[in-house]
């Protein structure tokens, strides 16, 4: 006869996935080019409300429709080119700012 072993106990919840602190870094992105650029500044706002409303729809609340693999893979094509290029943006409003501060603009 075999000894009785204790049930085990259910497993640790898994640790949520990446995706789901999307929105939170989402916000943080925009509080921080606000703090640095001022709030609406070089046409930035428009990207930013492009990229959570693709969030938005790739990653839908209770009860709300979901994509299709379909447009599931044409949302997250648009979010990476969408990333793309805000990471180019920044990169150039950096360069530009520094190209700035080396001529002596940085106050204007």
């Amino acid at each position: 006869m075999k000894p009785q072993t204790a049930p085990r106990a259910p497993a640790a919840a898994a640790p949520a996935p990446a995706i789901d602190a999307a929105p939170a870094l989402l916000q943080e992105v925009r509080r921080t080019i606000a703090a640095r650029l001022g709030v609406g500044r070089h046409g930035l706002e428009p990207m930013l409300d492009e990229l959570g409303q693709t969030l938005a729809r790739l990653m839908p609340g209770p009860g709300d429709a979901r994509l299709s693999p379909e447009e599931q893979q044409k949302a997250r094509a648009s979010f990476a080119g969408t990333v793309d290029t805000l990471e180019d943006v920044l990169e150039a409003l950096h360069r530009s700012g520094r190209a700035g501060n080396v001529l002596g603009w940085g106050d204007r």
